[in-house]
């Protein structure tokens, strides 16, 4: 008589999940049962059915064995109370009477009542001790649960069984489930009115915390999704809304539209009290928008504007959502103007978020907008179509409703909250993409205010957009909107140099970066396109893409370079850093995207793959080493602007900062890669050799690397230039060092470049040599063994340390070395050096170990050639034989 409203609807979902759960295992049994006696059953399907039911049957019995264990405890804990409190009245005298007691005076009754209500409160006292303690031993169990907050109401634990069983419930291939569906449907109806603190949401959130997609509809709402989604496509089936008073017979989906039985679930969600309720009834627009006729899609229009006006901001939120998906589904003109509507609605929400939220819709509206004209519902939303031409006589049409979408975003770019303003500024370079190149002015205005804006997270994003919307531009737009652009947008952006947040600083020193590789990769894009109309003979069309050129170039020498050198400058080191980032990502240039915008006919396509098929050939034929592929650089900086930027780095190198200063030095293989003459590379390297003595270790490894590496981006025998006049005298100095840092520094490089094979181009690859006296008249070593030779001096040295470092930088690179010469060195050396700390009476056991380690190394790099060159032998042999025989029966014909 104590339960509420509340508890006893929740007492009759959980008799009907059991009663459904019941009868869905005695389907599935007579099912296996049935498909045991049919000949067109397999096994596999009769185990699947027989696993289901074993796992829906345990669910249910952990879930009928938790209920009556909870409701047990509840009724022992009130008969508790019944027994141990006893009552506060005393037995009439009729009542002492009847049952034995001997009547006596007031004064003994009073004495009575005042010990029995004595007693009562000890009993009480003890009684509530023993239920906290019995509530501890609960939570210590619930704790140690797997399901602990399935445990806590039996709201949870219905969604709790719903989570588990979800897979079997919206199983659409199952006849027991389709006859269960209805019944189904409409007790997860009831369920999600009873969620209206939407705990089922978060009990959702917890369950799939191991890695599972988390879903906001919680256990109820996320299985009744999957149903009707299931469900749209079925030939059969039933639905009945619950309480509504409504019920719906299906059709097939061959006969009409199959979403049309759903609406009256859609209807009762959304007349519904409870949050999760209308949550749900939002989510399902999108799974039966494609499946409705259109007035029953005129229904669903205005059960989604009603949630955009709901009283709960989650409500309008997930609304958003789904207009976004809807959008997307849109290939009837005559639901776009509701969707400008909705647009609108969200501008002028009180909530910021769904503001926001209204500008994504916007640029995804506008992008989708010609696909209600257009579009083909059969190839789906990632079928885009485009504009229309201005003769097309629906173009007006079309853009009467691009001017209804523009107001949106320029409202919204002076929207009062900074959150809606920044997603403004994140998403104009979408919004002028879709929209075509008519409204690129009103868009590169948009972008302009938004530079100069209050907020400096609106500024920063702002001036990231910058490049993105300018290669929109750039791309999609004639030469007029070209200028117009970067002539807007550049020294609004330049006077953001002098911002007070750092942050604003940062984005436009990556803006900078990205910009000087998109303007200069579609000047070379240019380049290659006016040479190949000079070989076709349209030399009138030249003029203009030499010009486009020159345009691009003055903004990249006048503007870009010289901003990026201030940035260099900037006090803040993070600014710094930035800048160095942006001129190597320039300096390595955009190969991904220019390569993609390189026009090649099919001659040249098949010339370069027989050319590569020619080069995979001759080198699978090679047994020393695999084919190396050199690195495709494409020179962003020209060698002028180089050598401008060189001062700028060259005082970064001395910076306090010692981060500041690695900085400084990644970027020298970069720019190597943009210069041709050897006295500039030159220059670019006593970047390196300047700090590699720096006092930071980690500094003078970085230095020391890039030097190394430097020679890798650097084409044709550029970077065999570069280890001889370079690198090789640097090693040799860092040899001859009195410092014992500088010498491991020796062997570091060392490493570095024989593991990355920069000189592999340069040196012998004679595997096998025909005699000594062949190897005994090479006068000139090759740069690999002079890089050896600096190696192998260092293997006496007096401290132990570089001692040491000799025998493991020789092991690491033994699986690097392909000529035996080498190897044979390599391994007199170590033995040397064995035989030499061996001898020693403090010899270093260290150096003993290193080495020992190597020369076993290299001992069996020297029996794998051997082996390999037996067999080489052998064969040679062979074509020798074949070769002299052919030759004696050539003669014999002659003779004859």
């Amino acid at each position: 008589g104590n339960l509420t409203k509340r508890d006893k609807l929740l007492a009759r979902a959980s008799e009907k999940l059991v009663w459904i759960l019941t009868l869905l295992i005695i389907g599935l049994d007579h099912e296996m049962k049935s498909s045991a006696e049919s000949s067109t059953s397999t096994i596999s399907h009769q185990s699947a059915q027989a696993d289901a039911a074993k796992s829906i049957s345990k669910i249910l019995l952990d879930y009928v064995s938790r209920h009556v264990r909870t409701v047990t405890e509840q009724d022992r804990t009130i008969e508790r109370c019944k027994l141990g409190g006893g009552t506060s009245k005393l037995l009439s005298s009729q009542d002492q009477v009847q049952h034995g007691v001997p009547k006596t005076s007031s004064l003994r009754q009073s004495y009575v009542a005042q010990t029995m209500s004595k007693a009562k409160r000890k009993q009480q006292q003890q009684m509530q001790q023993q239920q906290q303690q019995m509530a501890e031993l609960r939570i210590v169990d619930s704790s140690s649960s797997p399901n602990n907050n399935a445990l806590s109401s039996p709201l949870l634990q219905i969604g709790d069984v719903l989570h588990r069983t979800r897979s079997f419930l919206a199983d659409s291939q199952s006849p027991p489930t389709e006859v269960l569906r209805s019944e189904m449907i409409g007790l997860l109806c009831d369920i999600l009115d009873m969620d209206v603190d939407m705990e089922l949401s978060d009990l959702e959130d917890t369950l799939s915390a191991g890695g599972a997609i988390k879903d906001d509809l919680g256990s109820a709402g996320s299985l009744l999704k999957l149903i009707v989604r299931n469900c749209a496509t079925m030939d059969s089936g039933g639905v009945s809304g619950d309480e509504g008073g409504s019920s719906i017979t299906t059709k097939g989906i061959g006969g009409g539209y199959a979403g049309n039985r759903f609406l009256a679930v859609v209807h009762r969600l959304a007349a519904s009290r409870s949050t999760s309720a209308r949550i749900t009834a939002c989510s399902l627009g999108p799974v039966l928008w494609g499946h409705l006729d259109f007035p029953h899609q005129l229904q669903l229009r205005g059960v989604i504007t009603r949630a955009l006006h709901d009283v709960e901001v989650i409500v309008r939120k997930a609304t958003a959502g789904v207009l976004h998906e809807i959008a997307e589904l849109v290939f009837d003109p005559r639901s776009v103007p509701w969707l400008v509507l909705m647009c609108e609605r969200a501008m002028t929400d009180p909530e910021p978020q769904l503001r926001a939220a209204a500008m994504t819709l916007t640029w995804h509206l506008a992008e989708h907008l010609p696909n209600a004209f257009f579009g083909d519902a059969s190839k789906g939303s990632r079928s885009l179509s485009r504009l229309p031409s201005r003769a097309d006589p629906s173009f007006a049409e079309v853009y009467l409703l691009q001017c209804k979408l523009l107001p949106v975003a320029t409202r919204l770019a002076e929207d009062r909250a900074a959150p809606v303003r920044l997603a403004v500024a994140a998403q104009c370079d979408r919004l002028c993409a879709v929209l075509g190149e008519h409204w690129s002015s009103v868009i590169i205005d948009l972008l302009q205010a938004l530079l100069g804006d209050a907020d400096e997270r609106v500024r920063s994003e702002a001036v990231l957009c910058f490049p993105r919307l300018v290669e929109s531009v750039l791309v999609g737009s004639n030469e007029t909107a070209n200028e117009s652009v970067l002539e807007s947008l550049l020294p609004v952006a330049i006077k953001l140099l002098k911002d007070p947040a750092s942050g604003v600083r940062v984005a436009l020193a990556t803006a900078s970066g990205e910009l000087l590789t998109l303007l200069v990769g579609l000047g070379s894009y240019d380049d290659l396109v006016s040479a190949e109309k000079v070989t076709s003979g349209a030399n009138g069309e030249n003029a203009g893409q030499d010009a486009g050129f020159k345009r691009h170039k003055r903004h990249v020498d006048d503007t870009l370079i010289p901003l990026v050198q201030r940035l260099l400058h900037d006090t803040d080191p993070e600014v710094t850093s930035a800048a160095l980032r942006a001129v190597t990502n320039a300096s390595r240039g955009n190969v991904k995207e220019i390569s993609g915008l390189k026009p090649e006919c099919g001659e040249q396509k098949t010339q370069q793959h027989q050319h590569h098929e020619e080069t995979s050939c001759s080198a699978s034929t090679n047994v020393a080493s695999s084919p190396i592929k050199e690195p495709v650089f494409i020179p962003v900086l020209s060698e002028t602007q180089v050598l401008r930027l060189l001062p700028t780095l060259s005082h970064l190198a001395t910076s306090p900062q010692w981060r500041v200063r690695q900085s400084a030095v990644e970027i020298v293989p970069a720019l190597l890669g943009c210069t041709q003459q050897l006295e500039t590379r030159t220059e670019i390297a006593q970047l390196c050799v300047k700090l590699m003595k720096d006092s930071v270790d980690a500094v003078r490894k970085t230095a020391a690397e890039c030097l190394c590496l430097g020679g890798g981006s650097l084409g044709g025998d550029g970077g065999g230039e570069w280890i001889r006049a370079i690198v090789i005298p640097n090693l040799k100095t860092c040899r001859d060092s009195p410092k014992s840092k500088e010498r491991m520094l020796c062997l570091k490089m060392v490493e570095v470049i024989v593991s990355n094979r920069v000189c592999s181009g340069s040196h012998s690859r004679k595997l096998f040599p025909v005699s000594t006296n062949e190897v005994s008249t090479t006068t000139t070593p090759s740069p690999l063994r002079e890089i050896l030779e600096v190696a192998s001096s260092l293997s006496a040295d007096k401290v132990a340390n570089v001692r040491l470092n000799v025998g493991r930088v020789f092991k690491d690179i033994m699986e690097t070395l392909v000529d035996v010469c080498d190897i044979e060195f390599v391994t007199s050396v170590l033995e040397e050096q064995l035989t030499t700390e061996t001898s020693r009476q403090s010899g270093d056991r260290d150096v003993i170990y290193f080495a020992k380690g190597a020369l076993t190394r290299a001992r069996d790099r020297l029996s794998e050639h051997s082996s390999l060159s037996s067999v080489s032998y052998s064969m040679t042999s062979s074509r020798q034989q074949n070769l002299i025989s052919s030759e004696e029966r050539s003669q014999g014909g002659f003779e004859c």
